[in-house]
């Protein structure tokens, strides 16, 4: 499929981003992303984009469509290379687009998702994306990947915890933050833009396959981290089920196909 054509009975909004500007050489510096680093997966960061898909419960083959927005330092991108998944990126920072490019990557200069086409893909990604989106655009941003999504295509996102105290390191520790988003947010949206919320918790925490002081700290951690947010949940959220101790969480979106509920 040409994803560089576009449908002539859809108008494609772009999917808002903060000023270009503030992702400039020195944002590359201070998130240490240098050239020689793109592209590296280390062991942790597969284990860890394993465990989120699985929670999909879905079957990615070989040659499924997948998206990435905003990827960063290319370490999704090289995970789904390496699963031989057609895999596609956007970035706003043109410099990370031409190193992508160099390592023969399909990765766009680009804030919106106009060049692809409706239904095309089985799985679009952001990690620690959501975050930089002001929060009245974020029903567009879902619209669009809800547009290049097949149906039952899945969105899976990372993004600092509003729900917890624990998320403030990460939401307020870097300038393009623009928005913090809680689970009520995130069901919000979901009935604003059609998408199913198949999985929201906190991020994944894989035991194995991660080496032996990550497996150490956790199997030590897990278990105090269970018991706090039991805690927690039972005397201050009896109602809800508050991932307290998790400083990011991720939903899963699916695309439904029935019609959006008129909620303004």
């Amino acid at each position: 499929m040409n994803t560089n054509t576009k449908t002539d009975q859809l108008e494609h909004k772009p999917l808002p981003s903060p000023l270009e500007e503030a992702y400039g050489d020195g944002y590359l510096k201070w998130k240490s992303w240098e050239n020689a680093e793109f592209g590296k997966l280390t062991q942790v960061e597969r284990a860890y984009f394993t465990a989120e898909i699985k929670r999909a419960r879905h079957n990615f083959p070989i040659n499924s469509n997948v998206l990435e927005i905003g990827f960063g330092n290319g370490a999704f991108l090289k995970y789904a290379r390496d699963k031989n998944w057609n895999v596609f990126g956007t970035e706003i920072n043109e410099a990370l687009v031409k190193i992508a490019l160099r390592c023969e990557l399909n990765a766009s200069h680009s804030a919106n998702l106009s060049n692809f086409n409706d239904d095309f893909f089985d799985l679009v990604v952001a990690f620690d994306v959501l975050e930089h989106i002001p929060q009245d655009a974020l029903p567009d941003f879902l619209h669009e990947i809800r547009r290049v999504l097949k149906k039952d295509g899945f969105f899976i996102a990372r993004f600092p915890n509003g729900d917890s105290p624990l998320g403030l390191s990460h939401q307020n520790g870097d300038v393009t933050h623009l928005t913090t988003i809680g689970s009520g947010k995130i069901h919000y949206l979901a009935a604003r833009t059609d998408m199913k919320v198949f999985f929201l918790g906190g991020a994944a925490q894989p035991l194995f396959k991660t080496g032996f002081l990550y497996f150490a700290h956790r199997i030590f951690a897990l278990p105090i981290k269970f018991l706090i947010n039991l805690f927690i949940n039972l005397v201050f959220f009896p109602r809800a089920n508050i991932e307290f101790c998790s400083s990011s969480l991720v939903v899963i979106y699916r695309k439904v196909t029935s019609r959006p509920l008129n909620i303004p």
